[in-house]
């Protein structure tokens, strides 16, 4: 996904953004709202495999 902003082009890769996502999710269910379920901790399993794929593979590089 590539957005451009005054002329500057900026590349957002969506696993590193889902990774973001998931571990801003895993804070806040997990130490701001006190949720006691163990299945919060998914959020952060989840964003473990997203980072440790994007490592091992590497960045996307998407072919038109």
């Amino acid at each position: 996904m590539n957005v451009k902003s005054t002329g500057v082009e900026v590349c957002v890769n969506l696993t590193l953004l889902g990774v973001i996502v998931l571990l801003v999710a895993w804070i806040v269910l997990g130490f701001v709202v006190a949720v006691p379920a163990g299945w919060v901790h998914l959020c952060y399993a989840g964003a473990a495999i997203l980072l440790a794929r994007r490592v091992l593979i590497g960045a996307p590089r998407f072919r038109s």
